[in-house]
């Protein structure tokens, strides 16, 4: 009984992540007068920019606001990822899918707190990769345990394929953008809108997997 409840107590850690990570996004763009959901990339917000004509509105600062409220909120968002699904990851069957669809989830996890403390200002090679593994390996992971849970748990496992493959299709096309395949001319300047729609998205599941585990003690 004591396990259960203190299991529970993590799923207040998969509800708060997505939180936190879309509202340091959201509050970034308030503070990047800038910025163009059609014509940049999530990642300018977590680089100073130089150089940028500033609204009237804006007050001085505001740029370090919008750079520390990115990259911190990237940071603490992955890393409480990380910490639901390690916190969680004996409440489901012990076998080799669930535990290949755990790692990759909580590498996306390290990894999309790799892109706080990555950012391109940084080093562009390893924020790419970092970004590109939280993308890719996370969507991967939910397919894997919608795959695995189809015959006990349905209407989760329709839910987690679902979310998996609609991830993987709108972020698609930057990704083979970023790659240099012509596909990527659909996002012809940036790729915030797909890239918002994913964490949007993978928000979405981890938060209702925190709330099963919340209610529940199981995942």
């Amino acid at each position: 009984m004591a396990e259960n409840i203190k299991v529970r107590k993590f799923g207040l850690i998969g509800i708060a992540s997505p939180i936190i990570g879309i509202l340091a996004v959201l509050v970034s763009i308030y503070f990047s007068p800038w910025f163009e959901w059609p014509t940049h990339a999530l990642s300018d917000l977590g680089v100073e920019q130089e150089g940028r004509l500033i609204s009237q509105f804006a007050q001085e600062g505001d740029t370090q606001i919008a750079t520390w409220t990115f990259n911190g909120g990237m940071i603490v968002a992955g890393l409480l990822i990380a910490i639901f699904v390690s916190s969680t990851r004996k409440t489901i069957p012990d076998n080799l899918m669930n535990k290949i669809a755990y790692s990759l989830i909580f590498i996306g996890g390290i990894n999309l707190a790799l892109v706080g403390v990555f950012p391109y200002s940084v080093s562009d090679t390893i924020h790419l990769i970092v970004a590109l593994i939280y993308f890719i390996f996370t969507p991967i992971g939910l397919i894997m345990i919608g795959v695995e849970r189809r015959t006990r748990d349905k209407n989760f496992a329709i839910f987690s394929i679902g979310s998996g493959i609609v991830s993987l299709v709108v972020i698609g096309g930057a990704v083979l953008g970023i790659l240099g395949t012509p596909i990527g001319t659909i996002y012809p300047e940036g790729v915030a809108i797909p890239e918002f729609i994913e964490a949007v998205i993978l928000g979405l599941w981890i938060g209702i997997a925190g709330i099963r585990v919340f209610r529940t003690g199981k995942f």
